[in-house]
């Protein structure tokens, strides 16, 4: 009796041991068929994302390529593309955004890498409108000017470096927006409602009046009429470009602020950088796609669309 009780408890360790090795194979295949079936389903949606690109980068050409014309919502750039259902790939949409239609934010920075006293009055404008802490524009332009000498109100290494970890700004040029969210104490709160209105676009992008925000359309007149008001400047919008830029400096009572802003950030109703993003469903999974493109029309060469740089989330 006492060999067979060995004998049955020998079996049953045996079939544990065998479960236990089963059950790790195919938890193990199962894991392998998850991660196969994840990127299959990444590639098709680089690939959906690739042909909303091309198809928004050809009516970009179309519309842009018209010499001085104005460049507004009304036409076709800023209809939004699907959803379209790709059989056996996914459904993809995709909506293009002027990113001219915001403030820049590294207009902050003036050619010769110092804060740009005209710029910073109007982005502290803009936060003041938007409600939030004029306080912010000094540290945001100490951030991304050349030296390490704090501006009136900003921070630079004497800052930054008594943190917990310590870390330095990187006195240069942004290249997201999202960068705001190193700056101490800059919460998601603040960052969710400045992003809309801003961007981090090389100085050459001057503000587009036909697509700019109604806050900064407020900031750049230092007077409140299109906060609240985002409906009426819309239907103002529906057929063309508005306001346009000769009425809009008319409208204003300090000429001269005008021209120092214009030369500060630029005034115009053209725009060449844009914002995709592209959303691609595959199955149950999402997938989101950022493209930054720019429009670029030198002569001998045709013009075209080129993308400087794709974020991808998930």
């Amino acid at each position: 009796m006492k060999g067979r009780g060995v004998a049955l408890l020998t079996a049953l360790i045996v079939v544990a041991i065998a479960t236990a090795i089963a059950m790790a194979i195919f938890f193990d295949t199962g894991l392998l068929l998850r991660r196969s079936e994840g990127g299959l389903a990444r590639d098709r949606a680089m690939l959906l994302a690739g042909a909303a690109e091309a198809a928004a980068a050809r009516v970009l050409t179309e519309d842009l390529d018209t010499g001085a014309s104005a460049i507004h919502p009304a036409q076709r750039w800023s209809t939004r593309l699907g959803p379209v259902e790709i059989d056996h790939a996914g459904i993809v949409t995709g909506q293009l955004v002027d990113l001219q239609g915001r403030f820049n934010l590294n207009s902050l920075r003036d050619p010769n890498g110092q804060i740009d006293p005209v710029a910073l009055e109007l982005f502290e404008r803009l936060l003041v409108t938007l409600e939030l802490e004029p306080s912010w524009a000094p540290k945001i332009a100490d951030w991304i000017d050349a030296d390490d000498v704090p501006t009136s109100g900003g921070a630079e290494d004497d800052l930054y470096s008594t943190l917990s970890p310590g870390y330095r700004p990187p006195n240069r040029p942004l290249t997201t927006v999202s960068e705001l969210m190193l700056l101490p104490a800059f919460d998601l709160a603040r960052y969710t409602r400045l992003a809309p209105h801003v961007s981090a676009l090389p100085r050459d992008a001057s503000i587009n009046l036909c697509s700019a925000t109604a806050a900064l359309l407020d900031a750049l007149s230092n007077e409140r009429q299109w906060v609240g008001a985002e409906d009426a400047l819309a239907r103002n919008r529906e057929r063309e470009c508005f306001p346009r830029a000769e009425v809009f400096r008319s409208g204003l009572s300090d000429a001269a602020g005008y021209a120092r802003l214009e030369r500060a950030v630029g005034l115009g109703e053209r725009s060449r950088y844009f914002q995709l993003r592209t959303e691609t469903v595959i199955g149950t999974t999402q997938f989101s796609l950022y493209s930054l493109l720019r429009y670029e029309s030198t002569p001998p060469s045709p013009p075209g669309i080129r993308v400087l740089w794709r974020h991808t989330a998930e």
